[in-house]
Protein backbone atom coordinates (compact mmCIF):
# COMPACT_ATOMS: atom_id res chain seq x y z
CA UNK A 1 0.00 0.00 0.00
CA UNK A 2 1.31 3.49 -0.89
CA UNK A 3 0.80 6.28 1.92
CA UNK A 4 -2.50 7.58 0.41
CA UNK A 5 -3.74 3.97 1.22
CA UNK A 6 -2.51 3.63 4.41
CA UNK A 7 -5.07 6.76 5.26
CA UNK A 8 -7.81 5.68 3.45
CA UNK A 9 -7.52 2.22 5.52
CA UNK A 10 -6.60 4.24 8.94
CA UNK A 11 -9.67 6.44 8.64
CA UNK A 12 -12.47 3.60 7.86
CA UNK A 13 -11.55 2.56 11.85
CA UNK A 14 -14.29 4.89 13.83
CA UNK A 15 -15.44 2.21 16.56
CA UNK A 16 -15.36 3.16 20.07
CA UNK A 17 -12.15 4.09 21.68
CA UNK A 18 -10.45 1.69 24.32
CA UNK A 19 -10.48 2.16 27.76
CA UNK A 20 -8.31 4.93 28.95
CA UNK A 21 -6.34 3.52 31.19
CA UNK A 22 -5.48 0.72 28.90
CA UNK A 23 -4.99 3.52 26.90
CA UNK A 24 -2.20 5.44 29.14
CA UNK A 25 -0.53 1.96 29.93
CA UNK A 26 0.17 0.58 26.23
CA UNK A 27 1.12 4.27 25.38
CA UNK A 28 3.50 4.68 28.24
CA UNK A 29 5.29 1.00 27.71
CA UNK A 30 5.98 2.46 24.12
CA UNK A 31 6.94 6.11 24.86
CA UNK A 32 7.41 6.32 28.41
CA UNK A 33 8.87 10.08 28.13
CA UNK A 34 5.05 11.37 27.71
CA UNK A 35 4.77 11.74 30.98
CA UNK A 36 7.44 14.81 30.16
CA UNK A 37 6.06 16.63 27.46
CA UNK A 38 3.96 19.82 28.59
CA UNK A 39 0.94 19.59 27.30
CA UNK A 40 -2.53 21.89 27.27
CA UNK A 41 -5.65 20.09 26.17
CA UNK A 42 -8.52 22.16 24.67
CA UNK A 43 -11.92 21.13 24.77
CA UNK A 44 -15.20 21.96 24.65
CA UNK A 45 -18.28 22.63 21.80
CA UNK A 46 -17.29 25.36 19.33
CA UNK A 47 -14.36 27.36 18.91
CA UNK A 48 -11.73 24.30 20.23
CA UNK A 49 -9.88 24.50 16.91
CA UNK A 50 -9.50 28.50 17.05
CA UNK A 51 -8.47 28.48 20.77
CA UNK A 52 -5.87 26.13 19.77
CA UNK A 53 -4.75 28.13 17.02
CA UNK A 54 -4.46 31.03 19.10
CA UNK A 55 -2.00 29.24 21.96
CA UNK A 56 0.03 28.10 19.30
CA UNK A 57 0.38 31.09 17.40
CA UNK A 58 1.32 33.24 20.89
CA UNK A 59 3.73 30.92 22.03
CA UNK A 60 5.61 30.45 18.62
CA UNK A 61 5.76 33.45 18.46
CA UNK A 62 7.57 34.31 21.74
CA UNK A 63 10.18 31.11 20.34
CA UNK A 64 8.54 28.34 21.51
CA UNK A 65 8.34 25.01 19.71
CA UNK A 66 5.18 24.00 19.07
CA UNK A 67 3.36 20.66 18.44
CA UNK A 68 -0.61 21.00 17.66
CA UNK A 69 -2.78 18.47 17.44
CA UNK A 70 -6.49 19.11 15.77
CA UNK A 71 -9.47 17.72 14.34
CA UNK A 72 -11.13 17.10 11.90
CA UNK A 73 -8.88 17.89 8.77
CA UNK A 74 -10.16 20.32 5.78
CA UNK A 75 -7.70 19.04 3.10
CA UNK A 76 -5.08 16.19 3.66
CA UNK A 77 -5.19 14.09 7.35
CA UNK A 78 -1.68 15.61 7.62
CA UNK A 79 -3.33 18.85 8.70
CA UNK A 80 -4.36 16.84 11.97
CA UNK A 81 -0.39 17.35 13.41
CA UNK A 82 1.72 20.05 13.01
CA UNK A 83 4.89 21.71 14.50
CA UNK A 84 4.80 25.50 14.55
CA UNK A 85 1.98 24.84 12.49
CA UNK A 86 3.69 22.93 9.46
CA UNK A 87 1.62 19.97 9.09
CA UNK A 88 3.88 16.46 9.64
CA UNK A 89 5.24 15.58 6.22
CA UNK A 90 3.70 12.38 4.22
CA UNK A 91 6.95 10.72 4.71
CA UNK A 92 6.87 11.17 8.26
CA UNK A 93 3.26 10.60 8.68
CA UNK A 94 4.07 7.02 6.53
CA UNK A 95 7.47 6.24 8.89
CA UNK A 96 5.47 6.46 12.02
CA UNK A 97 2.44 4.71 11.05
CA UNK A 98 4.45 2.04 9.70
CA UNK A 99 6.56 1.65 12.85
CA UNK A 100 3.05 0.87 14.95
CA UNK A 101 0.50 -0.72 12.56
CA UNK A 102 0.92 -4.10 13.76
CA UNK A 103 0.67 -2.97 17.04
CA UNK A 104 -2.32 -0.56 16.25
CA UNK A 105 -3.84 -3.55 13.90
CA UNK A 106 -3.72 -6.16 17.25
CA UNK A 107 -5.15 -3.52 19.44
CA UNK A 108 -8.13 -2.73 17.34
CA UNK A 109 -7.46 1.33 17.49
CA UNK A 110 -9.63 3.46 16.35
CA UNK A 111 -8.56 5.99 14.07
CA UNK A 112 -8.90 8.81 16.54
CA UNK A 113 -6.51 6.81 19.06
CA UNK A 114 -3.76 6.25 16.22
CA UNK A 115 -3.98 10.12 15.19
CA UNK A 116 -3.52 11.07 18.92
CA UNK A 117 -0.84 8.04 19.61
CA UNK A 118 1.32 9.26 16.13
CA UNK A 119 1.08 13.16 17.14
CA UNK A 120 2.77 12.27 20.71
CA UNK A 121 5.56 9.77 19.13
CA UNK A 122 6.07 12.83 16.74
CA UNK A 123 6.45 15.25 19.36
CA UNK A 124 8.46 13.56 21.12
CA UNK A 125 10.82 12.46 18.37
CA UNK A 126 10.99 16.17 17.38
CA UNK A 127 11.62 17.52 20.52
CA UNK A 128 8.40 20.13 20.97
CA UNK A 129 8.41 22.58 23.80
CA UNK A 130 4.42 22.42 24.83
CA UNK A 131 2.09 20.53 23.00
CA UNK A 132 -1.76 21.52 22.44
CA UNK A 133 -3.83 18.81 22.22
CA UNK A 134 -7.69 19.10 21.05
CA UNK A 135 -10.01 17.01 22.21
CA UNK A 136 -12.33 15.05 19.17
CA UNK A 137 -15.79 14.20 20.85
CA UNK A 138 -17.06 15.25 24.75
CA UNK A 139 -13.69 14.89 26.86
CA UNK A 140 -14.60 12.18 29.50
CA UNK A 141 -13.50 9.12 27.57
CA UNK A 142 -11.68 11.10 24.52
CA UNK A 143 -8.38 9.43 23.76
CA UNK A 144 -6.57 12.52 24.27
CA UNK A 145 -7.36 12.22 28.56
CA UNK A 146 -5.62 9.59 28.54
CA UNK A 147 -2.35 11.72 28.73
CA UNK A 148 -1.35 14.47 31.34
CA UNK A 149 -1.82 18.26 31.10
CA UNK A 150 -0.57 21.45 32.26
CA UNK A 151 -3.56 23.39 31.91
CA UNK A 152 -6.98 21.73 30.36
CA UNK A 153 -9.60 24.25 28.37
CA UNK A 154 -12.78 23.79 27.81
CA UNK A 155 -14.52 26.96 25.67
CA UNK A 156 -17.80 26.48 25.93
CA UNK A 157 -20.99 24.02 26.04
CA UNK A 158 -23.91 23.89 23.63
CA UNK A 159 -26.16 21.04 21.92
CA UNK A 160 -24.46 19.25 19.77
CA UNK A 161 -23.97 15.26 19.23
CA UNK A 162 -26.64 14.64 21.51
CA UNK A 163 -26.54 11.07 20.47
CA UNK A 164 -23.26 10.41 22.19
CA UNK A 165 -22.99 13.09 24.57
CA UNK A 166 -26.25 12.89 26.42
CA UNK A 167 -29.70 15.04 25.49
CA UNK A 168 -29.43 17.78 27.72
CA UNK A 169 -26.86 20.62 28.27
CA UNK A 170 -25.69 19.34 31.84
CA UNK A 171 -25.39 15.83 30.54
CA UNK A 172 -22.72 17.15 27.97
CA UNK A 173 -21.48 19.54 30.08
CA UNK A 174 -20.80 16.64 32.65
CA UNK A 175 -19.05 14.58 29.52
CA UNK A 176 -16.85 17.56 28.63
CA UNK A 177 -15.67 18.28 32.00
CA UNK A 178 -14.47 14.90 32.11
CA UNK A 179 -10.81 16.34 31.37
CA UNK A 180 -10.40 18.02 34.71
CA UNK A 181 -7.37 16.29 36.23
CA UNK A 182 -6.46 16.72 40.26
CA UNK A 183 -4.26 19.87 40.84
CA UNK A 184 -4.40 20.80 37.09
CA UNK A 185 -5.74 24.18 36.59
CA UNK A 186 -8.80 24.37 34.07
CA UNK A 187 -10.19 27.48 32.26
CA UNK A 188 -13.13 28.54 30.56
CA UNK A 189 -15.39 30.97 28.89
CA UNK A 190 -18.83 28.93 29.58
CA UNK A 191 -21.45 31.34 31.07
CA UNK A 192 -24.54 29.73 31.44
CA UNK A 193 -24.90 29.30 34.99
CA UNK A 194 -26.64 25.51 34.88
CA UNK A 195 -23.31 24.59 32.94
CA UNK A 196 -21.22 26.39 35.16
CA UNK A 197 -22.51 24.42 38.09
CA UNK A 198 -22.15 21.00 36.80
CA UNK A 199 -18.77 22.17 36.40
CA UNK A 200 -17.95 23.15 39.57
CA UNK A 201 -19.24 20.28 41.05
CA UNK A 202 -16.67 17.69 38.59
CA UNK A 203 -13.96 20.19 39.87
CA UNK A 204 -14.96 19.65 43.41
CA UNK A 205 -14.89 16.35 42.99
CA UNK A 206 -11.50 16.17 41.17
CA UNK A 207 -9.90 18.90 43.16
CA UNK A 208 -9.82 20.73 40.20
CA UNK A 209 -8.58 24.85 40.56
CA UNK A 210 -11.44 26.17 38.10
CA UNK A 211 -11.35 29.28 36.80
CA UNK A 212 -13.98 31.19 34.89
CA UNK A 213 -12.23 33.22 32.00
CA UNK A 214 -14.53 36.51 31.13
CA UNK A 215 -12.73 39.83 29.12
CA UNK A 216 -14.51 42.86 28.85
CA UNK A 217 -14.47 44.48 25.78
CA UNK A 218 -15.95 47.28 23.77
CA UNK A 219 -16.79 47.68 20.05
CA UNK A 220 -14.53 50.92 18.57
CA UNK A 221 -14.41 52.02 14.92
CA UNK A 222 -10.83 50.08 14.33
CA UNK A 223 -12.28 47.02 15.81
CA UNK A 224 -13.16 45.16 19.91
CA UNK A 225 -11.10 46.75 21.93
CA UNK A 226 -10.17 45.15 24.87
CA UNK A 227 -7.46 45.21 27.94
CA UNK A 228 -5.13 42.45 29.31
CA UNK A 229 -2.09 42.96 31.42
CA UNK A 230 -2.50 46.35 31.22
CA UNK A 231 -2.07 46.04 27.38
CA UNK A 232 -4.92 47.80 25.24
CA UNK A 233 -4.90 45.61 22.49
CA UNK A 234 -7.51 45.28 19.20
CA UNK A 235 -9.46 42.65 17.55
CA UNK A 236 -10.35 42.38 14.02
CA UNK A 237 -11.61 39.17 14.02
CA UNK A 238 -15.57 38.18 14.27
CA UNK A 239 -16.58 38.79 17.69
CA UNK A 240 -16.64 35.09 18.98
CA UNK A 241 -13.15 35.35 18.26
CA UNK A 242 -12.42 37.51 21.38
CA UNK A 243 -13.49 34.67 23.51
CA UNK A 244 -11.11 32.18 21.90
CA UNK A 245 -8.18 34.49 22.46
CA UNK A 246 -8.93 35.19 26.02
CA UNK A 247 -8.60 31.94 27.09
CA UNK A 248 -5.68 31.23 25.26
CA UNK A 249 -4.15 34.26 26.92
CA UNK A 250 -4.89 33.17 30.50
CA UNK A 251 -3.76 30.11 29.60
CA UNK A 252 -0.20 31.30 29.01
CA UNK A 253 -0.37 33.48 32.35
CA UNK A 254 -1.50 30.52 34.39
CA UNK A 255 0.94 28.29 33.48
CA UNK A 256 3.74 30.67 33.78
CA UNK A 257 4.44 31.64 30.20
CA UNK A 258 5.82 35.54 30.38
CA UNK A 259 4.18 36.72 27.13
CA UNK A 260 6.45 39.38 25.51
CA UNK A 261 4.19 42.43 25.50
CA UNK A 262 5.57 43.65 21.84
CA UNK A 263 4.43 39.80 20.51
CA UNK A 264 0.51 40.17 20.96
CA UNK A 265 -0.53 42.47 19.30
CA UNK A 266 1.19 41.59 15.66
CA UNK A 267 -0.04 37.81 16.88
CA UNK A 268 -4.10 38.97 16.70
CA UNK A 269 -3.35 41.18 13.30
CA UNK A 270 -1.66 38.09 11.67
CA UNK A 271 -4.28 35.06 12.92
CA UNK A 272 -5.44 33.21 10.36
CA UNK A 273 -7.33 29.37 10.98
CA UNK A 274 -8.25 28.19 7.35
CA UNK A 275 -12.24 27.02 7.42
CA UNK A 276 -13.08 29.28 10.01
CA UNK A 277 -14.49 32.44 8.56
CA UNK A 278 -12.05 32.10 6.10
CA UNK A 279 -11.93 35.04 3.31
CA UNK A 280 -11.20 32.77 0.00
CA UNK A 281 -11.68 35.81 -2.57
CA UNK A 282 -12.55 39.77 -1.79
CA UNK A 283 -13.99 40.88 -4.91
CA UNK A 284 -16.19 39.12 -5.21
CA UNK A 285 -16.65 38.37 -1.36
CA UNK A 286 -16.07 34.74 -0.35
CA UNK A 287 -15.83 33.80 2.82
CA UNK A 288 -15.98 29.88 4.04
CA UNK A 289 -16.58 29.19 7.68
CA UNK A 290 -16.97 25.52 9.26
CA UNK A 291 -19.62 26.52 11.72
CA UNK A 292 -21.35 22.77 11.42
CA UNK A 293 -23.98 22.67 14.33
CA UNK A 294 -26.45 25.52 15.44
CA UNK A 295 -24.15 27.30 18.17
CA UNK A 296 -21.67 27.78 15.54
CA UNK A 297 -24.42 29.22 12.68
CA UNK A 298 -25.74 31.48 15.35
CA UNK A 299 -22.42 33.14 15.71
CA UNK A 300 -21.82 33.12 12.57
CA UNK A 301 -24.63 35.07 11.71
CA UNK A 302 -24.06 37.47 14.43
CA UNK A 303 -20.87 38.17 12.72
CA UNK A 304 -21.64 38.25 8.73
CA UNK A 305 -22.46 42.29 9.15
CA UNK A 306 -24.48 43.43 6.24
CA UNK A 307 -23.29 40.55 4.09
CA UNK A 308 -25.71 40.41 0.90
CA UNK A 309 -25.20 37.29 -1.43
CA UNK A 310 -25.61 33.96 -1.71
CA UNK A 311 -25.60 31.19 0.87
CA UNK A 312 -24.25 27.38 0.43
CA UNK A 313 -25.36 25.22 3.14
CA UNK A 314 -24.85 21.87 3.97
CA UNK A 315 -25.07 19.65 6.97
CA UNK A 316 -24.97 16.15 8.66
CA UNK A 317 -27.99 14.22 9.36
CA UNK A 318 -27.29 14.66 13.20
CA UNK A 319 -27.20 17.86 13.50
CA UNK A 320 -30.44 21.14 14.16
CA UNK A 321 -30.52 21.24 10.35
CA UNK A 322 -33.84 23.18 10.13
CA UNK A 323 -32.99 25.39 13.03
CA UNK A 324 -29.76 26.28 11.35
CA UNK A 325 -31.72 26.98 7.90
CA UNK A 326 -33.93 29.22 10.09
CA UNK A 327 -30.92 31.58 11.50
CA UNK A 328 -29.42 31.71 8.05
CA UNK A 329 -32.82 32.58 6.68
CA UNK A 330 -32.96 35.59 8.89
CA UNK A 331 -30.04 37.07 7.04
CA UNK A 332 -32.39 37.62 4.16
CA UNK A 333 -30.13 35.95 1.43
CA UNK A 334 -30.55 33.18 -0.78
CA UNK A 335 -29.35 29.69 0.50
CA UNK A 336 -28.54 26.92 -1.68
CA UNK A 337 -28.83 23.09 -0.51
CA UNK A 338 -25.33 21.42 -1.48
CA UNK A 339 -25.81 17.80 -2.03
CA UNK A 340 -22.68 16.08 -0.55
CA UNK A 341 -22.60 12.28 -1.57
CA UNK A 342 -21.42 10.88 2.45
CA UNK A 343 -23.62 8.50 4.38
CA UNK A 344 -24.03 11.10 7.16
CA UNK A 345 -25.38 13.92 4.94
CA UNK A 346 -28.90 15.11 5.89
CA UNK A 347 -32.03 14.28 4.01
CA UNK A 348 -32.73 17.64 2.18
CA UNK A 349 -35.94 16.15 0.42
CA UNK A 350 -38.10 18.57 2.23
CA UNK A 351 -36.27 21.68 2.48
CA UNK A 352 -37.68 23.30 -0.28
CA UNK A 353 -34.42 24.90 -0.72
CA UNK A 354 -32.37 24.90 -4.56
CA UNK A 355 -30.04 22.49 -4.57
CA UNK A 356 -26.58 21.35 -6.34
CA UNK A 357 -24.07 18.96 -6.18
CA UNK A 358 -20.83 19.65 -4.67
CA UNK A 359 -19.17 19.75 -8.52
CA UNK A 360 -21.53 22.49 -9.50
CA UNK A 361 -21.36 24.64 -6.31
CA UNK A 362 -17.52 24.79 -7.28
CA UNK A 363 -17.73 25.66 -10.28
CA UNK A 364 -20.39 28.76 -9.47
CA UNK A 365 -18.64 29.58 -7.06
CA UNK A 366 -15.06 29.62 -9.50
CA UNK A 367 -16.85 32.13 -11.90
CA UNK A 368 -18.97 34.25 -9.02
CA UNK A 369 -19.87 38.00 -9.79
CA UNK A 370 -21.77 38.15 -6.51
CA UNK A 371 -20.75 37.78 -2.51
CA UNK A 372 -20.95 33.86 -1.44
CA UNK A 373 -20.56 32.52 2.14
CA UNK A 374 -20.25 28.42 2.50
CA UNK A 375 -20.83 27.01 6.01
CA UNK A 376 -22.56 24.25 7.38
CA UNK A 377 -20.36 21.47 7.06
CA UNK A 378 -16.34 20.79 7.46
CA UNK A 379 -16.16 18.16 4.07
CA UNK A 380 -18.15 21.02 2.64
CA UNK A 381 -15.43 23.68 3.78
CA UNK A 382 -12.62 21.84 3.06
CA UNK A 383 -14.04 21.21 -0.64
CA UNK A 384 -14.61 24.28 -1.31
CA UNK A 385 -10.99 25.41 0.04
CA UNK A 386 -9.09 22.83 -2.00
CA UNK A 387 -10.69 23.58 -4.89
CA UNK A 388 -10.63 27.59 -4.80
CA UNK A 389 -6.88 28.14 -2.94
CA UNK A 390 -4.91 26.24 -5.31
Amino acid sequence: MNVQDKIKEMETKRNTNHNLMDYRQWLSEAMPNHIRLQKIQVAGTNGKGSTARWLQDLLVANDWKVGLFTSPHLESHTERIRINDQPISLQDWERIYDQYAEFFKEKEFTMFEMDTWMAIAYFLEQKVDIAIMEVGLGGRLDATTALDYVCTLITNVEMDHQEILGDSIEQITFEKSGVFKPGVVALTTEKKPQCQEVMEHVAGYFQTPLGFVEMPSQQEEQGITFTWNDQKLVLRQPAFQLENLALALECTAVIGIGLKPETIQPVIDAYQHQGRYTIVRKNPLLIVDGAHNLAGIKALCQSLDGFKGTIYFSAMKEKEVEKMIEYLKETNNPIVWVDLDLERSYDANNLNLERMNIETCIEQLENADQPALVCGSLFLAGKVLSNLTK
